[in-house]
């Protein structure tokens, strides 16, 4: 459990993290309007999280855990965390009925200057699917209590995956861009 402070979700504390992405170069990526109003910031934090009860958003695995071995309610955490400058890293993990996704992406260092060129075009992607896996949930395409599953960490393989249902683990497919990959699968359950 996270015991750190939480301060009440406000347009200032939004408005700082906002900030912070942008001057990093980071663009912002998209907030669901039912998760908004439930962002809260945690003392000293440079991220916004929907949760009072788990850890920053630098521990992955601790989210991915949880997500196969227990049945978390909606969320988003969004934002910079990390350890020092060559270790952090901008993070946005959305977890709802259709669609899960857990992704990172380093921030410019001075080994690496530049953030990803594309990253505004993934954080659209990443709306559009959240979009797509209702759309296929509505045909069928994912069944029962299935989600789609996305996971792209910074620095490590990604990876997509249908859940069964919530708590239970994920068929993982390992790829060289999960993204792209779910997008596909997404289109092609879309489209039939």
């Amino acid at each position: 459990m996270n015991s750190k402070k939480m301060l009440q979700p406000n347009d200032q504390a939004k408005e700082t993290i906002n900030k912070a992405m942008l001057e990093a170069g980071l663009p912002v990526p998209p907030v669901p309007k039912n998760l908004s109003d439930q962002l809260q910031c945690p003392d000293d934090a440079g991220y916004l999280t929907t949760r009072s009860n788990a850890p920053g958003p630098w521990n992955l695995s601790w989210f991915l855990n949880e997500v196969e071995q227990k049945t978390p309610d909606h969320y988003l955490v969004f934002g910079i965390d990390g350890h020092g400058v060559e270790s952090a890293a901008t993070h946005y993990y959305l977890v709802d009925n259709d669609f899960a996704i857990f992704h990172q992406s380093h921030l410019p260092t001075p080994h690496h200057p530049d953030p990803e060129a594309d990253l505004a075009d993934q954080y659209e992607l990443i709306a559009i699917m959240a979009v797509a896996a209702a759309e296929a949930r509505e045909k069928g395409k994912l069944p029962g209590n299935s989600r789609i599953v996305v996971v792209r960490p910074a620095g490590m393989p990604s990876a997509w995956g249908i859940q069964p249902a919530p708590g239970q683990p994920v068929q993982w497919q390992e790829t060289s861009n999960a993204l792209l990959d779910a997008c596909d699968w997404l289109k092609t359950s879309v489209e039939d």
